[in-house]
């Protein structure tokens, strides 16, 4: 698709119209001579809070932070890196999702580079300060076709020759600047939505990569403020995206909001940024901080709130509650915190935790299916709460869900189950969920069937809502109430019966394609909070 450059047309040379675009927004006053800008691709609010951090705890005590900036919809890569850098929703840059290129696109940019794509603060700082150095290490080898590379005077990036890990960009990226000291260092790291697509966002492994990346900036962080060269330098530590599940694209809280920790020059110490940001907002501060100004086009706003000075509110990492939700097989719960004097307190009973609740001291058996709830409190504030429906495994001969499973299913839709043969596993399991299969956690291309049979307790109107990764269907007394079908990350959808007093029989068709696995059932009486169905919900 060709795209006429109005600035050509009007006789302004694209290098003279950048300078003048860039000139016109909203000017800050300079508060450093050099930023560190460190992106951690689907490092999600969530996610730092409940992996152990403690060089990201000691900025944040330090510094100031954000729990609470939102990125743009759909919460996925190329939108919201381009947001993040450009200070500019996806309505103005046309970037608009991971297919767009150059030369296929739908929504042109408000204004223009040089190169023909929306200038982030890159060409801003190239232009409006032409002196000073950039360096720029990227490790999604797809990033850079949004930016103009040229205006860096320093580049390592994974491409299409050579693909570079997390480890090694990182030991070039902070080699460099301990050397040379750019007035921006931009770098952008992968491995953590890798770890999140492949094994979950809850899951060890990523709570495991969160806690390398800290590592590994607290050792660049050591070497800093052993050389004093933070004197005139702020890091910025942020995300482009969270995650749920094995995926991300949707508009739950844990895929829409992202961290900020900001730390170094002017920064109030122990800051808890306490209004949301907006993902845009980076690039204007990036662009404060250093002196310039973006174009008229973008929307982004300093954010102030880190320099202003400190309140009562402060940090409180939300508390992590393992297994994250589901099954518990043995039975057993623990409740962690990752910050030091923190203190935790639980209910089972579906009460809101507070202080006057019962404090975590020690792992638990659980003898029932419940909702855990937990709460996080510290110096007078408490965290959001969490919650996670955890139930121990059914004792032989009590389990009422029948199931019966098919593997190497390769569909990108519900099959036609009756023109399968024999099941690959016939059983019981507690409840309309996964976890029970005999399957791998990380198994692809798989479906299953569960029937069981829901007892509703008087006449009244119900609400019911069915959530999976990959598709799924159900069926009540026969009639379909709810299609969730196709391959897709964790999706939800909802629904209103009028329901009489008795055994109702309910069918759940379910298959995997690939990257996750995840599947409930949730009623409640209209009015009341959806809640998974229990075992005791179900007749045999």
């Amino acid at each position: 698709m060709r795209r006429f450059n109005y600035l050509k047309g009007i006789g302004i040379t694209a290098a003279a119209a950048l300078v003048l675009l860039c000139g016109c927004c909203r000017n800050e006053t300079p508060r450093a001579k050099h930023v560190i800008f460190l992106g951690f691709d689907a490092m999600s609010a969530i996610g730092i809070q409940r992996a152990e951090t403690p060089t990201f705890n000691y900025m944040i005590e330090n510094g100031a932070v954000s729990i609470d900036t939102r990125c743009c919809r759909e919460t996925s890569s190329s939108q919201n890196w381009m947001s993040m850098v450009s200070g500019a929703p996806l309505e103005m840059t046309g970037i608009t999702s991971n297919e767009w290129r150059r030369d296929n696109f739908s929504i042109s940019p408000a204004t223009a580079n040089k190169v023909g794509i929306f200038p982030t603060v890159f060409d801003c700082i190239r232009q409006q300060k032409p002196g000073a150095r950039m360096e720029a290490y990227i490790e999604w080898d797809d990033e850079s076709r949004m930016y103009d590379m040229s205006v860096f005077d320093k580049v390592m990036e994974s491409d299409s020759h050579r693909t570079y890990t997390a480890d090694e960009l990182l030991d070039a990226a902070f080699a460099s600047y301990l050397q040379n000291q750019p007035e921006l260092l931009f770098v952008s790291i992968d491995l953590p939505d890798h770890m999140g697509h492949t094994y979950g966002h809850e899951s060890k492994e990523f709570f495991d990569t969160v806690n390398h990346m800290d590592r590994r900036v607290g050792e660049f962080l050591s070497q800093l403020e052993e050389r004093k060269m933070l004197d005139d330098a702020v890091i910025i530590i942020t995300a482009d995206h969270g995650g749920i599940n094995t995926g991300h694209g949707g508009d739950s809280m844990a895929e829409l909001r992202i961290p900020v920790i900001m730390y170094g020059k002017g920064v109030t110490k122990g800051k808890f940024m306490e209004h949301a940001n907006m993902i845009y907002d980076h690039a204007a501060t990036v662009a404060g901080l250093l002196g310039v100004t973006l174009p008229d086009e973008c929307r982004g706003r300093f954010m102030k709130q880190a320099f202003e000075p400190k309140t009562d509110a402060c940090y409180v990492p939300v508390p992590l509650i393992t297994p994250f939700t589901g099954l518990a097989a043995d039975g057993m719960v623990n409740i962690s915190a990752d910050y030091e004097g923190a203190e935790v307190y639980y209910t089972l009973d579906g009460s809101t935790p507070s202080k006057e609740s019962t404090k975590y001291e020690a792992p638990f058996k659980l003898t029932e299916p419940c909702v855990v709830q937990a709460v996080t409190y510290r110096k007078g504030n408490y965290s959001e709460v969490v919650s996670s429906f955890l139930y121990p495994r059914a004792i032989e001969g009590e389990a009422c869900v029948q199931y019966k499973l098919y593997k190497n299913y390769n569909g990108k839709t519900l099959p036609d189950f009756t023109k399968f043969g024999r099941a690959d596993a016939i059983g019981s399991v507690t409840t309309f969920a996964v976890d029970e299969l005999p399957v791998d956690s990380s198994e692809d291309h798989f479906a299953a069937i569960f029937t069981s049979n829901l007892n509703i307790p008087e006449d009244g109107v119900y609400n019911f809502k069915l959530t999976s990764d990959d598709g799924s269907r159900c069926s009540i007394d026969g009639k379909c109430v709810m299609d969730n079908d196709g391959s897709h990350s964790l999706k939800s959808m909802m629904t209103e019966l009028k329901l009489t007093k008795g055994k109702h029989f309910v069918k759940v068709e379910y298959f995997e394609d690939h990257g996750g696995q995840g599947l409930s059932l949730e009623f409640a009486p209209k009015g009341l909070p959806l809640r998974p169905v229990l075992p005791n919900d179900l007749l045999k």
